[in-house]
């Protein structure tokens, strides 16, 4: 299931879904029989691409998924434990540059600092593997670990999962290390655009958290103003395989029952 999904993202990415497209209507172009057929698709296939090149399509998108769950405004005095998703560094880059390459998600290893400072009660733990095909042997795990003693926390107080390859797996090792107990309080770090999978999963085995929606890309106002407007098709498409990226995982989740329900929320 993990490779599948793995190829399903691939072939749906939009800018690939663009490039097939466009070669199958040329192809069809030098067809006397299938000329006619060609063209609609090319131009179907342009039109498809001039929205979100000028409409900011996956910005209004993501507004909706990044405020479903929102960044609490008091915690509880008392909190059990401390959970943080991994898919902040790439572990790839990382071996190859011998110093831990982060991405977009980085706020998400951050965010735990000052509630571990606060909550010296809690049990910290860090979940992520290798989302990899091809690469199982180099786990984030291990770069992380590295990241928190390079900025002066201690990686001692956490617990760290490296075999997890996706967001279920992520649910399922760290309830298999940490025994959460019913009643108990726990927080979930991750970015607020894959909040509503991640509070899913864990739901769905039976762990209950608080979320602490991260990594925001968004100003999480919906409106629209003239100035949004603009003429960028490889922007346009790269937003939307940002966006299509969570769709598609809500869905393929909660058809395998990994999910507590299609779009979860608070």
């Amino acid at each position: 299931m993990f490779i599948l999904s793995k190829v399903v993202g691939a072939l749906t990415d939009p800018i690939t879904v663009f490039y097939l497209l466009m070669a199958l209507g040329c192809l069809l172009l030098h067809s006397s029989r299938r000329a006619t057929l060609g063209r609609r698709i090319l131009v179907v296939t342009l039109g498809l691409v001039a929205v979100p090149a000028v409409l900011p399509l996956e910005r209004w998108l993501m507004v909706a998924l990044e405020n479903r769950f929102p960044l609490p405004v008091t915690l509880p005095e008392h909190i059990d434990g401390i959970i943080v998703l991994g898919g902040a560094a790439n572990p790839v880059v990382s071996a190859a540059r011998g110093q831990v390459a982060l991405n977009s998600a980085a706020t998400r290893l951050t965010a735990l600092v000052p509630l571990a400072n606060r909550h010296s009660e809690a049990r910290l733990i860090f979940t992520g593997g290798s989302g990899s095909m091809l690469e199982q042997d180099l786990k984030e795990a291990k770069y992380i670990i590295d990241f928190y003693n390079q900025i002066g926390f201690d990686a001692g107080r956490v617990i760290f999962e490296d075999q997890s390859r996706n967001t279920r797996e992520n649910a399922l090792f760290s309830k298999d290390l940490m025994a959460p107990k019913p009643g108990e309080t726990w927080v979930l770090i991750t970015s607020a655009l894959h909040m509503a999978r991640a509070v899913g999963c864990f739901r769905a085995v039976g762990w209950p958290v608080i979320a602490y929606p991260t990594d925001y890309q968004t100003t999480g106002q919906s409106g629209w103003k003239l100035s949004d407007l603009r003429f960028s098709p490889g922007g346009g498409l790269a937003g939307l395989r940002t966006i299509l990226h969570e769709a598609l995982g809500l869905i393929g989740y909660r058809l395998q029952g990994w999910t507590d329900t299609l779009l979860p929320m608070p």
